[in-house]
């Protein structure tokens, strides 16, 4: 235990020293100012009478609230791997008890506690500081999940980051590199939103099926049912498919990177 506890201390110190790691660190935080306070004032600009192009919007924002609130924690997982690879630091490592394989099992577990948290806080801070304002004909989105939504669901989305943190880490040379890939990838966050396009609300959802990220926030958006039809699934399902196809995903990424990585 004790050699985890100083694993845990080194990588604390590693993400404080670097602003931009602390930054996305941080990022859920900031996710939660901009749904309880910013986001409101956009649904308060729209005229009530407007209930379709206040559902729209809405619909798009809550993409953003359940996309982003762990993918900045994959940029840092990138980030940081990235900066093991500039420093041979895990040359050190591999000689370890813990060893390299030990490691990043240890980075993924508390990478994907992070995002878990992070996930929670979110909704369950939106939830209770502007719930009543996510409102569609009087009746509050927010009222239609509870505790049991939002753990379920940042259980299922957190797995996602630390898969996607290594993917980009095994792909990267270097920090540059890993910039562009992130940037690349933040297209990848927002894919769930064209879940808004009328298109893809019956059948063709599915196509958007292949992006990981698709299934949890599916789930979500089905319980704050803003997203009728007679093809959709049930929330548990859509959280059972998207924890096995993450899983599936984090245990290939984690042997890719070991395989691609160059210490």
């Amino acid at each position: 235990m004790s050699k985890y506890l100083s694993l845990l201390k080194y990588e604390g110190k590693t993400i404080v020293r670097d602003p931009m790691n602390l930054y996305m660190c941080l990022f859920p935080i900031i996710v939660l100012f901009l749904s309880s306070f910013v986001f409101p004032m956009i649904f308060e600009s729209i005229d009530p009478t407007q209930a379709a192009a206040l559902k729209m919007t809405m619909l798009l924002l809550l993409v953003i609230i359940l996309a982003f609130g762990s993918f900045f924690l994959a940029a840092m997982t990138t980030f940081l791997l990235l900066e093991h690879k500039d420093e041979h630091t895990l040359n050190t490592i591999a000689v370890t008890p813990v060893g390299t394989s030990g490691y990043l099992k240890f980075k993924i577990a508390y990478i994907y506690l992070m995002s878990v948290i992070g996930n929670i806080v979110i909704l369950l801070g939106t939830k209770l500081i502007a719930g009543d304002k996510y409102t569609i004909l009087e009746a509050s989105l927010f009222d239609n999940i509870n505790i049991f939504h939002i753990v379920s669901f940042a259980l299922v989305n957190g797995l996602f980051t630390p898969a996607l943190g290594l993917l980009q880490g095994a792909h990267a040379k270097n920090k540059v590199e890993g910039f562009a890939l992130i940037k690349g990838t933040g297209m990848l966050a927002l894919v769930p939103a064209l879940m808004i396009l009328e298109t893809f609300q019956g059948g063709l959802q599915f196509v958007l099926g292949i992006f990981p990220n698709f299934w949890a926030i599916r789930g979500m958006l089905h319980v704050f049912m803003l997203i009728e039809s007679k093809i959709n699934l049930s929330y548990p399902i859509y959280l059972l498919i998207g924890s096995a196809y993450n899983i599936i995903l984090l245990i290939a990424a984690y042997r890719f990177f070991l395989k691609k990585a160059q210490y």
